[in-house]
């Protein structure tokens, strides 16, 4: 019996090298839809159902035996979720709120089958609730980080991968689940799948 065919419902160059680096052949496929459609909710439950809405919204248009990862990552802080910076102020007072406090990032995954009949089936979900302490900074110093341009595209306007990690006090998670795949727990979910 062969194994489904593994897509990536993401255009993210991290979420694709965690992928290749744990050995997996699979295709990306960026969503259309916008998940920003789904909102109002706390936090983890905004990570899960976006995950899910990617996931969905890719494997609608593929053929049967196709088995497809929504991922959605969240910022949760003190109830309130942050979205992306679209400017370097906006990624300034981000991290201004966020100095010197924990915050919480969720980062969630969702397994999409294709059936035999073209009906999608979600058989898997996983969700990681990484606690994120940063260090107290100066207005300078997030100055001096944000001209470093790895805001961009980030929702707490750090890139944890790269300089942002100087930013932390400490981080304990995995780092893939903050990168953007909570990779042991997604690996568990594939090889439940059949994937592996």
């Amino acid at each position: 019996m062969t194994q489904p065919k593994l897509i990536l419902a993401s255009s993210s160059p991290f979420r694709q090298k965690l992928l290749k680096d744990a050995g997996f052949a699979f295709e990306a496929i960026s969503p259309t839809g916008d998940e920003k459609t789904i909102s109002g909710l706390p936090p983890p439950v905004l990570a899960a159902k976006r995950a899910e809405f990617k996931g969905i919204d890719v494997a609608r248009h593929l053929p049967a035996d196709r088995i497809v990862i929504g991922a959605d990552q969240v910022l949760g802080f003190e109830g309130t979720v942050f979205d992306k910076a679209t400017t370097s102020e906006q990624a300034k007072a981000k991290l201004k709120t966020l100095q010197g406090k924990t915050h919480h990032l969720y980062s969630a995954f969702c397994l999409v089958k294709v059936n035999a009949s073209g009906s999608l089936e979600t058989i898997h979900e996983g969700m990681v609730d990484i606690p994120m302490v940063m260090l107290r900074l100066t207005d300078s110093e997030i100055s001096d980080y944000v001209a470093l341009g790895e805001w961009e595209g980030c929702v707490g306007g750090y890139r944890i991968e790269g300089r942002g990690r100087k930013l932390f006090q400490h981080v304990t998670a995995d780092q893939s689940a903050i990168i953007g795949l909570p990779m042991p727990e997604l690996i568990k979910a594939l090889k439940l799948a059949g994937v592996g």
